[in-house]
C-alpha cells in the first residue's frame, strides 16, 4: 500500500507548472527499485511457503530467516521512499506512512535483530562448506 500511495502521489503532485513529481528521475528510480524489491520479497515468501508445504518447517528455516531480515529491510526502504516522495506530509499522521514506519522498525527488534538472523543463516551455510 505504501508503494501505491507513493505512485499515486507522484503522478498527482505538481512540482512546477505542468510537471509532475513522477517525471523526476529520482522518483522514477524509487518506483522501479521499490517494485523490484517488493516482487523479489514476494517470491522469497512463496518459495519458503512451498518448501514448508513440501518438506516441513525445519527444512525451510534458512529461507524463513532470510525473509525475516530481507523483507523487513525492503519494507523499511519502500516506506522511506514513500515518505520522502510525500515530503513533510509523509511524516504526519494525515497518512499512515509514518505509523507503518515506526511499527516496522519495532518489529525488526522484537522479532530478533537482523544480525541474529544473518548470523544464523550464514553459520548454517558456511557449515556446508566446512
Amino acid at each position: 500500500r505504501a508503494f501505491d500511495l507513493m505512485c499515486s502521489h507522484a503522478v498527482r503532485r505538481e512540482v512546477a507548472p505542468g510537471r509532475a513529481l513522477a517525471e523526476m528521475q529520482t522518483v522514477q528510480n524509487w518506483v522501479a527499485e521499490s517494485r523490484a524489491e517488493i516482487d523479489s520479497a514476494r517470491l522469497m515468501v512463496l518459495q519458503a511457503a512451498d518448501r514448508i508445504d513440501r518438506e516441513g518447517q525445519y527444512a525451510a528455516r534458512d529461507a524463513v530467516s532470510l525473509i525475516k531480515f530481507h523483507v523487513a529491510g525492503m519494507l523499511q526502504r519502500v516506506l522511506d521512499r514513500a515518505i520522502q516522495a510525500h515530503g513533510a506530509m509523509g511524516m504526519t499522521d494525515e497518512l499512515p506512512l509514518a505509523f507503518w514506519y515506526r511499527h516496522e522498525r519495532a518489529a525488526r527488534i522484537y522479532d530478533g535483530p537482523d544480525e541474529v538472523h544473518k548470523w544464523s543463516v550464514a553459520r548454517r551455510i558456511l557449515a556446508r562448506y566446512g
